[in-house]
Formats: C-alpha cells, sequence, structure tokens
C-alpha cells in the first residue's frame, strides 16, 4: 500500500500555492448605465408603439359563400367588420380549376359609425370573369386611406 510519505518522496512536495492577482470587478461607468437605461427605455417604446398602434388591416374579414353564375358571373359573399371612421376596400377574384385567375375586382365598404363591431356587414360582389370559374373568395382588405396601399 502508497502511503503519503511515499508519494511525496516519489513525485516531490506539493507545489507552492499561486497566488493570482485579483483584479477588482469592472463596473459600468455613469455613462454606460445612462446609455443602458436610455436603451432599454428606446426598446421598450418600439414595442409599445408596434403594440398598440391600429393595425394596417381589418381583422376578421372572410368568404361566407360564392356561386358561379356562368362562364361571364361569378357572385361572392363576403363578410368584413366595418370600421366607424375608415372605408374598407377589399380585393375579390374568381379563379378556375387550376387557381389562375379569371376574374378581378376591388370593393369598397363605407365607414359606418353606427356599426356593430360584433357582427360582419355582409357584402354581395359581383365578377366578371373571362372563363368558367370554379371559385370566388376575397384575396385582402386594407383601409382606403393607407398610404402603404
Amino acid at each position: 500500500m502508497t502511503t503519503a510519505a511515499d508519494l511525496q518522496s516519489r513525485y516531490g512536495g506539493r507545489a507552492p500555492r499561486i497566488q493570482h492577482e485579483r483584479t477588482p470587478r469592472g463596473r459600468l461607468t455613469r455613462p454606460a448605465v445612462i446609455g443602458v437605461v436610455v436603451g432599454l427605455i428606446a426598446a421598450s417604446a418600439a414595442a409599445a408603439w408596434y403594440g398598440f398602434a391600429p393595425s394596417a388591416t381589418p381583422e376578421g374579414t372572410v368568404t361566407i359563400s360564392y356561386d358561379v353564375v356562368d362562364s361571364t358571373l361569378t357572385r361572392t359573399t363576403v363578410g368584413v367588420y366595418p370600421d366607424d371612421e375608415r372605408d374598407i376596400t377589399c380585393t375579390v377574384r374568381a379563379v378556375n380549376q387550376h387557381e389562375a385567375v379569371v376574374g378581378f375586382t376591388e370593393v369598397t365598404i363605407p365607414a359606418d359609425p353606427t356599426a356593430d363591431g360584433t357582427e360582419p356587414q355582409t357584402v354581395q360582389v359581383d365578377i366578371s370573369t373571362t372563363q368558367l370559374a370554379a371559385s370566388g373568395h376575397h384575396e385582402s382588405c386594407w383601409y382606403a386611406d393607407d398610404p402603404r396601399f
């Protein structure tokens, strides 16, 4: 059996303990703290702006039904939640069996100050088509006064 004395004689004594010079922990300077605080405030303001800004597109627009009348006309019914201050413009299209667009139109739903925000307004749209359509549906809607559209 090997004892501690045997190991010490074989490998030498214990290595001297190395003392590392301790460096003081770095603290942020006053300008760095101010910069961090200003950055956090700016990030919070940007998040609040995007979170609370009004939506660029109306929510809840749905295609209720469509009726292919003949090869020149498709009638589509769209449900739109009208806005009390802004007009809404929607694109409605008819597509054939290969999903190629065979008819396209835009419809504007005027602002309605008395609109009930819980019930969609149904709008019937006639789409002139170049050939027999397989379906008709709304593609997208936006607020008419939005400069991005």
